[in-house]
């Protein structure tokens, strides 16, 4: 669920728009998205929060407690990774299979579907999504449709904002921690 809200940096795509207008693109073509991407380096701080549940037979209850904000993150962006952001970045899975399409990250918008293969079932998750960015802050809506182990789908709607609060901690010299 991390990785997905992290994606950390997407949202819902253009719904509506015909199979035959959307175009699939590779990880170098969302890397080459990214690369003229300002992202400020330093200590950034995620959060995000489940706003929308639904699926086949889910009880009231357990929607109730899925529903909320989720912990917030801190994540250390070092001066090279926001110079050479990659697709992984964006899926916030390092070695991701991920497959895109239609994304886009221009003029402080971002969008784009994205499809990750998920081990032991018969289905991949899919994160639609769209929002804001800028170099010091990001704000996004995602749709993330997931296969339960039954096959039924679960859909789950997050809201998810970050922003840069500050220089990297000092790392631990020799002998530390």
């Amino acid at each position: 669920m991390r990785a997905a809200l992290t994606a950390a940096l997407l949202l819902i795509t253009a719904c509506g728009t015909p199979d035959e207008k959307r175009r699939d693109q590779t990880a170098e073509d969302v890397a080459n998205q990214l690369a003229g991407v300002a992202i400020e380096p330093g200590l950034w701080e995620s959060a995000s929060e489940v706003v929308g549940v639904s699926a086949p037979d889910l009880p009231l209850q357990v929607q109730r407690r899925m529903i909320g904000p989720r912990p917030s993150s801190r994540a250390c962006i070092t001066p090279e990774q926001a110079a050479r952001p990659d697709a992984n970045f964006v899926a916030a899975r390092p070695g991701s299979r991920c497959s895109y399409r239609d994304f886009s990250m221009q003029g402080g918008r971002i969008s784009g579907t994205m499809t990750c293969p998920e081990p032991g079932l018969n289905r991949p998750t899919i994160a639609a999504m769209q929002g804001r960015y800028g170099p010091r802050a990001y704000a996004l809506a995602m749709r993330m449709e997931t296969a339960m182990p039954d096959g039924a789908a679960m859909v789950l709607e997050v809201r998810g904002r970050g922003r840069r609060i500050g220089a990297c901690p000092p790392a631990p010299t020799k002998g530390e921690g």
